[in-house]
């Protein structure tokens, strides 16, 4: 057994006998008053041998476990982990993470390289944590859930915008064993792999993304539920599975090129509440689509859809709400 499990074993056990000697006094006292003395006596006794033990266990122990122990920013590993650094655990193949991280001295992107273990189960998250506890505790990445829902872990890997929880290491890996990870292009930069999302936030807001009711006050009174078929409810499902995660953004050409443009993220959601049948905003949101930084600045390259990990499909919600757009122009002539 390693030292630092006996020593928790021995203070949890410790621990546990203090209200067990409590009890008993509490007994002893009710019960037979002169077994007070007798009781006072052995938890006293024993403070005092699990005092003693307990200090020199502590002493032994000497500090923290190396898997808790802090990094010194700007250096790269605890003493304790590298004699960990090279050993191969089973099933694991050595693979080379190449991180892009901006350098505001130079002004560019430094590559870094980090030699690390993983097995077949390993994401890209996973293997970027570890390098952060084990490597160098001054990478930055953004990450919550781990689990695809809160799309906060988004940035490219070996060229490609994905979810760091979401993808396999290993089946990311080029040739060379090696996997290059950097920062979305499509956001501002924050630091290393970590970007700005509040131009996103606030092109997603000005599509205003919520139900339109001609009747305000219907929102919080209402009397009845608003029902919906099976159709209808599938006429707008596939794109209410949006988590924001901005990868098709970072995908879409246009965004990369045209600040100004709301992009594909925004536009599927107007079309979203376009075809929702409980909406009454259908006009005012063809209108405000129906222009050059709206539906009609989209070039339909369709990398967009491709980045989606949740398959929402935005490059065919774009393609439908410019004929939708063309429709309702139609029926004005």
């Amino acid at each position: 057994m390693r030292r630092d499990s006996r020593f928790m074993v021995f203070l949890y056990a410790g621990m546990a006998l203090v209200p067990l000697f409590l009890f008993l006094y509490l007994v002893a006292v009710i019960a037979y008053a002169p077994a007070e003395g007798l009781m006072l006596g052995l938890a006293a006794a024993w403070m005092i041998i699990f005092g003693t033990f307990g200090s020199v266990e502590i002493y032994k122990h000497g500090r923290l476990p190396a898997e808790q122990m802090p990094l010194i920013p700007g250096q790269t590993m605890a003493k304790d982990l590298e004699s960990e650094r090279g050993k191969r655990p089973k099933g694991a193949e050595q693979v080379t993470v190449k991180i892009k991280r901006f350098n505001p001295d130079t002004k560019k992107f430094d590559e870094e390289s980090y030699d690390v273990y993983e097995d077949r189960l390993a994401t890209v998250l996973d293997t970027l944590l570890k390098i952060k506890s084990q490597h160098d505790n001054t990478l930055s990445m953004r990450y919550s859930c781990r689990m695809g829902i809160c799309g906060s872990c988004g940035m490219v890997a070996n060229g490609k915008p994905v979810l760091a929880c979401e993808t396999n290491l290993l089946s990311e890996l080029d040739e060379n064993k090696s996997i290059t990870v950097e920062p979305m292009q499509g956001h501002p930069l924050l630091k290393d792999l970590v970007t700005d999302f509040d131009s996103f936030f606030e092109k997603h807001e000005s599509v205003e993304p919520h139900l339109y009711r001609n009747d305000k006050a219907e929102q919080y009174s209402a009397e009845k539920a608003y029902r919906q078929t099976r159709k209808q409810v599938n006429e707008f499902l596939p794109y209410s599975y949006c988590i924001m995660c901005g990868l098709c953004m970072d995908a879409c050409p246009v965004v990369n090129s045209n600040t100004e443009f709301v992009g594909p993220q925004a536009l599927s959601q107007v079309y979203r509440y376009y075809k929702d049948s409980r909406d009454q905003g259908s006009k005012r949101r063809l209108l405000d689509a129906d222009n050059l930084h709206g539906a009609w600045g989209c070039e339909f390259s369709g990398s967009c859809s491709k980045a989606c990990p949740k398959g929402v499909d935005p490059a065919s919600a774009i393609q439908l709400l410019k004929a939708s757009i063309m429709a309702d122009f139609g029926e004005q002539l």
